[in-house]
């Protein structure tokens, strides 16, 4: 009987131990309300006419979750759009926009984005790519970044977030290149950022944002919620910024032996941004929880996009392969 209940004992602490690590399901609970932080979400993960972005799905919906939890934003508070056409993420867009200037400086704009980035190969702008957009066709079927931090630095806020686990170089999320950028990388060009805007974006120009599998999000994703998740939410943008940047960098060297940075950037008129806080209280306590429930890309990594659609400019013509990943 005694070595039967210290087997049980040493199953249950050893069940307790991995669901401390799973960013997914042990989540630091913060009982203070943030109820002037407003969010929009956009996961991105079954694409119309492009192969899938892996996992983009699971890390919207924790990231989601860890605004709800560890950081006390309310759920009213929060746009949840996964898998955004065009017009979903205009849509949304306008709403932040109109919730943050009734707030007229009192509130906090926080914005994620994990989906496909695509650069214009003549103007090589950077674009965030909508579910129904073309990779072949970013200028008029996706979201300029020059746009959207215009749009971001435009609004009367408090502090503007943007976290974009996207990269814009013409690389997939899992390596190798877009049919766009035919083989070479592309240097972007980045939006200006203004205002009280301060962009995390999951690389630097040129290289690819990577997925870490066995955790199932995308690695700069992943850091995040690790770096949230082991602060209990009181962190500053700063911290952040340094735990992130390592880590994606060093686990990227690692597993993937190549490169990638992530980059920070803010305004050049914000001198304190790195003391902002994510939370400006430590979460008590921690909730463990069920793993949410994605719908999931139904084409593997590999299965070239154009068997679910293709453009219509290449209907006619023999299929080509789509290189398009993230």
């Amino acid at each position: 009987m005694r070595r039967l209940l210290l087997f049980v004992l040493a199953v249950a602490f050893g069940m307790s131990v991995q669901a401390q690590g799973n960013v997914d399901t042990y989540i630091a609970v913060n009982d203070e309300q943030d109820a002037n932080t407003f969010a929009v979400i956009i996961c991105n993960e079954n694409y119309k006419h492009e192969v899938p972005v892996p996992f983009a799905l699971n890390d919207g919906a924790i990231f989601k979750r860890y605004l709800m939890k560890t950081l006390g934003v309310p759920e009213k508070n929060i746009k949840y759009v996964p898998d955004a056409s065009l017009n979903d993420m205009n849509y949304n867009m306008k709403w932040l926009e109109n919730v943050i200037n009734v707030k007229d400086g009192q509130a906090r704009a926080i914005v994620y984005y994990s989906g496909h980035g695509m650069p214009d190969d003549e103007s090589k702008k950077a674009y965030l790519l909508p579910v129904d957009g073309y990779s072949l066709e970013p200028a008029t079927s996706g979201i300029s970044t020059e746009d959207f931090y215009k749009r971001l630095s435009a609004m009367k806020s408090k502090q503007t977030l943007v976290f974009l686990d996207a990269c814009f170089s013409g690389s997939k999320r899992e390596g190798g290149m877009m049919q766009q950028a035919r083989g070479v990388a592309v240097r972007e060009k980045k939006g200006p950022v203004q205002g009280n805007l301060v962009v995390f974006a999951a690389t630097d120009a040129g290289q690819t944002a990577y997925p870490l599998k066995e955790k199932g999000h995308g690695l700069f994703t992943y850091c995040i919620l690790e770096a949230l998740q082991k602060s209990k939410g009181s962190i500053t943008l700063g911290e952040l910024s340094d735990i992130v940047t390592k880590k994606v960098d060093e686990v990227s060297t690692i597993e993937n032996e190549k490169k990638q940075t992530p980059t920070i950037t803010a305004a050049s008129s914000l001198k304190d941004w790195r003391n902002w806080k994510m939370a400006e209280s430590e979460a008590k306590r921690f909730e463990t929880m069920t793993k949410p429930q994605v719908q999931a890309a139904t084409l593997s990594a590999s299965q070239p996009a154009q068997q679910q659609a293709a453009p219509a400019q290449q209907q006619s013509a023999k299929p080509k392969r789509s290189f398009l990943k993230h």
